[in-house]
C-alpha cells in the first residue's frame, strides 16, 4: 500500500480584474514572508491594471458625451451660416444699382446682423465648453498614459525579481513557483487582451478630438469671414449715411 499524498491546497482571491489562483506546494499551507510578499505584488498588478482599464473605461464615456455636443454643435454653426448667408444676400443687394427696398434695406441688414450677433454669442459659449472638455479629456489621456505606463514597467520588473527570489527558496516556500509562473503567464495574456481594448477606447477617444479639431477649424472659417462681412457691412452704413447727408446738403 502507497503512504497518501500530501494535500495540495489552492486559494483563489476573486479580484475585480481576474480571478487570482495561488497553488500551494503539497502539504504546505502556510505563506512565508516571501511568499507574502510575491503574491502582495501580485495584486498590486492586478490593482494596477483594473486602475488602467476602469480609466479607459471613463475616458471614453467622457468623449462620447463630448462628441454629442460636437454633432449638436456641427448643426448650430450650420443655423448660424444660414442666418449670416441671409445678411451676405441682403448686403450683396444692397451693393448693387437699383435694388428692390421691399427685398433689401439697411434696416433689414441690421436686423439680420443683430440676429446673426446673437446666435454666434451663444455658439461661443457652447464651443468654449466644449473646448474646455476636449483639453480636459487630451491631457487626461496623456498624462494617465504616460505615467500607468511607467508604473506597470515598474511592478512588472518588481515582480519578476520576487519570482526569482522565491524560486531559488522554493524548498523553505510554500506556493508552488511552477504554478504561479503558469499563473502569471495567463494573466500576462489576459492583460495584453485587455490592453487592446483599452487602445481600441483610447483611440475612439482620439477620433473626437479629431472631429473637436476639425469643428474648430470650420468655426474658424466663419469667424474670419464674419468680421470681413463686418467690415462690408460698416462701409455700406457710412455709404449710406455720406448719401443721405449728401441729399439733405443738395436740398438745402
Amino acid at each position: 500500500m502507497q503512504p497518501a499524498q500530501p494535500a495540495i491546497k489552492k486559494d483563489i482571491i476573486d479580484h475585480p480584474f481576474r480571478k487570482i489562483e495561488i497553488v500551494f506546494e503539497p502539504g504546505k499551507t502556510t505563506l512565508t514572508t516571501q511568499d507574502e510578499l510575491l503574491l502582495n505584488t501580485y495584486i498590486r498588478l492586478h490593482d494596477l491594471h483594473l486602475d488602467i482599464k476602469n480609466k479607459a473605461g471613463k475616458l471614453y464615456h467622457e468623449s462620447v458625451a463630448i462628441n454629442e455636443n460636437i454633432v449638436f454643435l456641427q448643426k448650430e454653426l450650420e443655423r448660424v451660416g444660414v442666418t449670416f448667408n441671409s445678411c451676405v444676400e441682403i448686403a450683396d443687394k444692397l451693393s448693387g444699382a437699383g435694388y428692390d427696398p421691399e427685398e433689401a434695406s439697411l434696416e433689414k441688414m441690421m436686423s439680420a446682423r443683430e440676429e446673426t450677433v446673437l446666435q454666434l454669442s451663444d455658439y461661443n459659449t457652447k464651443i468654449v465648453s466644449v473646448y474646455e472638455a476636449s483639453q480636459a479629456l487630451n491631457k487626461k489621456m496623456h498624462e494617465d498614459t504616460d505615467s500607468d505606463e511607467e508604473k506597470l514597467e515598474a511592478l512588472y520588473d518588481e515582480l519578476t525579481i520576487l519570482a526569482m527570489d522565491h524560486i531559488e527558496n522554493s524548498e523553505n516556500n510554500a506556493i508552488d513557483p511552477v504554478a504561479f509562473d503558469e499563473q502569471l503567464n495567463q494573466f500576462k495574456e489576459y492583460a495584453y487582451s485587455i490592453e487592446k481594448q483599452r487602445e481600441t477606447l483610447l483611440q475612439s477617444c482620439d477620433s473626437v478630438l479629431v472631429n473637436y479639431t476639425n469643428l474648430n477649424n470650420q468655426t474658424t472659417t466663419l469667424y474670419n469671414v464674419w468680421n470681413e462681412f463686418i467690415k462690408r457691412c460698416d462701409l455700406l452704413i457710412a455709404m449710406s449715411d455720406l448719401h443721405n447727408g449728401a441729399m439733405e446738403f443738395n436740398v438745402n
